[in-house]
């Protein structure tokens, strides 16, 4: 008799010298076998306190470099965040949607129920659900000899609406470092793709545009999801 053993493949990568992106990664082997094929996409939400992220430029930002990035993965059919939203108001389950997440986020504890009810309804075989974690500009005294420097990190993860098993999860955090001018007049940041920005007259050293760093993370965690 054959016997099959499913087991979980974890791939843990700790942060340091020669950082592989992205740093953390879980990936079930039912999520590899090819099983999963169609995926409903929550808007991302936001694990930042308010006062870091008042107009929640952070999770609207994601969504939309997010959901550019998986029109580039054709192998998986993707149920965009605003069919999700639209489905959810119409069957008056929002309020369970920020549940689920939320209960999550901060217990990691999945409602079964609701997969399985959201599986029924959209007629997906998964649901993926995205945070931000990380969404931080240090800018710099011209006084100071630090370097400026924007943080960015989130995690996605993606469940099986039948059992509510975790299929993927991904987190990544990555920065960017702004560039310094010898003229204390002026603050000056080179961005990764070399665009500079000024403001002259300013006191203090400007951190580089979030956008560009969410850009690099959004790119690791779709390029970890696995092919099919």
């Amino acid at each position: 008799m054959k016997r099959v053993i499913l087991y979980l493949v974890v791939v843990v990568v700790m942060v340091g010298c020669g950082k592989t992106h992205p740093v953390k990664l879980e990936v079930d082997p039912a999520m590899e076998s090819g099983s999963i094929s169609k995926v409903a996409v929550f808007p991302f939400s936001s694990a930042l306190h308010q006062s870091a992220d008042p107009d929640r430029v952070a999770p609207r930002t994601f969504d939309q470099l997010f959901r550019k990035a998986l029109d580039e993965r054709e192998d998986y059919q993707w149920i965009a965040p605003t069919s999700v939203s639209y489905m959810l108001e119409s069957e008056g389950m929002e309020q369970d949607a920020e549940a689920f997440v939320d209960r999550w986020r901060k217990k990691r504890q999945a409602d079964v129920a609701f997969l399985k009810k959201l599986g029924k309804e959209l007629q997906v075989d998964g649901v993926l659900i995205g945070v931000v974690e990380l969404w931080q500009q240090d800018e710099v005294d011209v006084r100071e000899t630090a370097t400026p420097t924007t943080y960015v990190g989130a995690t996605v993860t993606i469940f099986d609406v039948n059992d509510g098993k975790v299929l993927f999860e991904a987190s990544d955090e990555d920065f960017l470092e702004g560039a310094r001018s010898e003229n204390r007049d002026q603050q000056i940041v080179r961005s990764g793709a070399g665009q500079i920005y000024s403001d002259p007259g300013g006191s203090m050293y400007k951190a580089p545009p979030p956008e560009e760093v969410a850009l690099k993370v959004v790119q690791a965690l779709v390029g970890s999801i696995p092919a099919r």
